[in-house]
């Protein structure tokens, strides 16, 4: 997850803000975490509830990071990775319900999120990435077997989190909050997945715009109380890297743009990755459980009925109708 020199480049930062009312207080705060951007706001009942659970939230995702990173040798997750082949490990209960959910949810999208792709991401690190001749992944029900307290992987084998640890994290953090009775909270890492319940300290709902398939555009505007994970496909040599088709080894290469709702930010990460893998057919796979999505490629811009009646402001709402079960395809 985090790459170690981002780390130096920005400091925590927290404020906190009382509303005019005297009837709440919200707190903001932000670090780099999992190599991105985390903001987190926090709407509590006083100014010290608000600032004790913002500096909590970030300790939750500063911990997630210990425990899923593979960029650092010391990660839970690269440990194991580095154990490939090996005898069993011993692997913490927060990483045995990592690997569960991973395996879980690759099972979901029929394998187009697995996160058994990581000797794929290593291999399209490094230069000349383009000229090697691709391989389908290892499946992570393949490469895995956790019996307890030990985890053992195949050799050769190795996972990679980047797709799904920012919305295990964010889960994590509003379970937290939500059992320490605030009122409201976003969470946003980079834009690329978000978490909001509750409401502002005023009590108008969380509300953000939404992007599109060409950069600067929107679609309109969500009142999200839920999750949302947004992935577009990348050419090699992105700093943010590439989406792997874990079916060919290939980096997918169409241009794709793709932004899930669902009611956990763990399984929106896991939907908005299997749709940029396998484009619009993702909507049909049969063990989807509640994902809606907007869906955009060179052809056009397709929206599930659900999603486009949450959106309001822009292109999206504007189309004649929507149909959940055969989504229109809208051209621009």
């Amino acid at each position: 997850m985090t790459r170690p020199f981002l780390s130096a480049l920005f400091g925590f930062v927290l404020c906190v803000c009382r509303a005019a009312t005297g009837e709440a207080a919200t707190a903001h705060a932000g670090q780099v975490v999992m190599g991105t951007v985390l903001q987190i706001t926090v709407v509590a009942d006083d100014p010290s509830h608000a600032r004790r659970m913002t500096i909590r939230a970030m300790e939750i995702a500063r911990h997630w990071d210990d425990v899923l990173t593979t960029w650092r040798p010391e990660g839970e997750l690269a440990r194991l990775n580095a154990a490939a082949g090996k005898r069993p490990q011993p692997i913490t209960a927060d990483l045995a319900s990592a690997l569960t959910i991973m395996s879980q949810l690759s099972y979901a999208t029929d394998g187009a999120f697995d996160p058994g792709v990581g000797p794929l991401v290593t291999t399209y690190s490094r230069p000349r990435a383009a000229a090697l001749t691709p391989t389908p992944a290892t499946r992570i029900r393949e490469a895995l077997k956790v019996d307890g307290t030990t985890a053992s992987l195949l050799g050769g084998a190795a996972l990679d989190a980047g797709g799904i640890g920012k919305g295990i994290a964010l889960d994590a953090i509003a379970e937290e909050l939500r059992a320490a009775g605030v009122s409201g909270a976003y969470l946003d890492f980079g834009g690329s997945s978000q978490l909001a319940f509750g409401t502002m300290e005023n009590g108008a709902p969380w509300t953000l715009a939404l992007a599109g398939l060409e950069l600067g555009g929107s679609h309109g505007l969500m009142r999200l109380d839920g999750a949302l994970s947004t992935s577009r496909s990348r050419p090699l040599g992105d700093e943010t890297g590439p989406i792997v088709n874990p079916y060919t080894g290939r980096v997918v290469a169409e241009r794709r743009f793709v932004t899930c709702y669902a009611t956990s930010a763990t399984q929106a990460e896991a939907c908005s990755k299997a749709f940029v893998v396998l484009g619009w057919a993702a909507y049909e796979l049969p063990r989807r459980t509640g994902w809606e999505a907007l869906y955009e490629d060179a052809d056009g811009l397709h929206v599930s009925s659900r999603f486009a009646s949450m959106i309001s402001g822009g292109s999206v709402v504007r189309a004649s109708r929507y149909d959940s079960i055969a989504p229109n395809k809208m051209r621009k």
